[in-house]
């Protein structure tokens, strides 16, 4: 792919002309050598080759001789690499177009684990009734099947997740009104049905939570009642099996099924209705019962943004709250926006952002072509959050101001095979953004898991090694209800 070092000399009009190959000059910002740090380590270098005319090709960084962590096409990275602790010697390394190559070593010793690295990756598959298994190269972010390869879920599997330490997965089954539990083996990603599972819903599942202590898990329903969705609680015994929590089911008005769990275990946020307005519910945890108790003044609805005329203070199509359970976010599908809130995390109350909503660089409008926002993905570094948009076929970018909680659009993804993205999942460590592509005649990510390795920097993405992987079973006629999560 690249030229080796090369000495050329040309003979013109009697007269010798000689051309050197260049050397690449590679400068390293981040981690300084000699440095002790935490990982996932942030790399930030650049290269400049100032003898070639045609500048950089490519910088690659070796963790070990041979070993290729990331490789971009540019002369610049800024990205997160997962090691074990222990001591490395690594390289950055540059190629510039001209045949030169540099490289500059960077010792480091790593001496924590500061967020955990990605381990399996999990994904629906609505139409086959099952759940995909993968296991997660933690340095390059690519994936590869587990020996087991799939397990059976129950009918239309819609929404997947896992406690946080990934010893247990939980999927919501949208057709048979139920909730499937697993145990993940922790060697090799295959899952068993905990005893007792499936777990009877009042209504088909909608999308799932897990306290952060692993004692509890909520699934949201719909109610057949009409005007509400139910949260289904219930209590993780010592075996793995689940047990309902007492007064549970709990009434969410209206919502689309949406859950979000506060860090801290003290609270959770749901998707709601006020008066056919869209809202957020706010939730009081008992930690010892898991049981629920609606917070004072909720729901709390999302503000309206000055001259709307249509597409205004929607239902959101997805709830989130950020590493420190400071802020409350919630996507406003066709109106092209997401909305803030900040956290009384005395009570649990929600107060407007200022400036909030804040739109994907403009509202959708009135006969205007939509993006239409659907789930969104929070960076556990709590630079950036995500948003799929199904009809613009990307994820929209926000960067978010650590103080203030206040997220500012920042751009869309370039394409990258991405279909029709209903689902975006940022992986433990912030390094790394999966999505599962939808059946679309022509498209590269067609039945497929698309990874992108995230620029630290700027919040861009870069097609990880592989991307996309194909999964004939991925597919579905509604791309909706598919979902993917990472775990440790």
């Amino acid at each position: 792919m690249f030229l080796r070092k090369i000495i050329l000399t040309v003979f013109l009009s009697g007269s010798a002309i000689v051309a050197f190959a260049t050397t690449p000059v590679v400068t390293v910002k981040s981690p300084v050598t000699g440095a002790s740090v935490g990982s996932p380590i942030n790399y930030v270098a650049s290269a400049a080759s100032p003898s070639c005319p045609h500048g950089i090709s490519a910088m690659r960084i070796y963790t070990a001789p041979g070993v290729n962590a990331y490789t971009v096409d540019a002369n610049k990275l800024n990205v997160n690499i997962n090691l074990p602790t222990g001591s490395y010697s690594t390289v950055v390394q540059a190629w510039d177009n001209c045949g030169g190559v540099g490289k500059t070593t960077v010792n480091i010793t790593v001496s924590k684990i500061t967020l955990p690295p990605p381990k399996f990756l999990y994904a629906t598959e609505f139409s086959a009734g099952a759940i995909a298994e993968y296991t997660v190269n933690p340095l390059t972010g690519s994936i590869r099947a587990t020996s087991q390869g799939s397990v059976s879920a129950h009918s239309e599997p819609v929404d997947i997740a896992s406690d946080l330490g990934g010893y247990r997965l939980y999927v919501a089954n949208l057709g048979s009104n139920d909730l499937d539990a697993y145990f993940i083996n922790r060697s090799n990603g295959s899952l068993t049905q905990v005893p007792g599972s499936p777990y009877a819903l009042p209504g088909p599942g909608l999308r799932a939570a897990v306290h952060p202590s692993g004692d509890f898990v909520y699934v949201s329903s719909s109610n057949s009642g009409g005007g509400t969705t139910d949260v289904n609680a219930f209590a993780v015994q010592a075996n793995g099996s689940l047990v309902p929590v007492s007064g549970s089911p709990f009434s969410v008005p209206g919502g689309l099924g949406p859950l979000a769990m506060d860090p801290t275990g003290t609270y959770l946020y749901a998707s709601a209705d006020s008066g056919n307005t869209g809202a957020v519910a706010a939730f009081a945890i008992n930690t010892t019962s898991g049981a629920l108790t609606a917070v004072s003044g909720s729901p709390f609805v999302v503000p309206n943004y000055s001259g709307c005329s249509e597409y205004c203070q929607e239902t959101p199509t997805d709830v989130a709250v950020d590493r420190h359970g400071k802020f409350v976010y919630a996507v406003l599908g066709i109106e092209d926006a997401i909305t803030g809130f900040s956290i009384d995390q005395s009570t649990g109350a929600l107060t407007d952002l200022p400036g909030s909503p804040y739109p994907e660089k403009y509202f959708c409008v009135p006969l205007g072509v939509c993006n239409y926002s659907w789930t969104m993905s929070l960076d556990p570094n709590g630079r950036f959050i995500y948003v799929s948009d199904s009809e613009s076929n990307d994820f929209s970018i926000f960067s978010v101001n650590q103080n203030t909680g206040v997220p500012s659009y920042a751009g869309a993804t370039s394409n990258g095979g991405i279909c029709v993205p209903f689902t975006v999942n940022v992986d433990p460590s912030g390094s790394f953004i999966y999505n599962l592509g939808a059946t679309v005649s022509g498209c590269q990510g067609t039945d497929a898991v698309l990874g992108f390795s995230i620029n630290q920097g700027n919040g861009s993405l870069t097609s990880v090694p592989g991307s996309p992987f194909a999964n004939a079973n991925v597919h579905t006629t509604n791309t909706s209800q598919e979902k993917v999560v990472v775990t440790p």
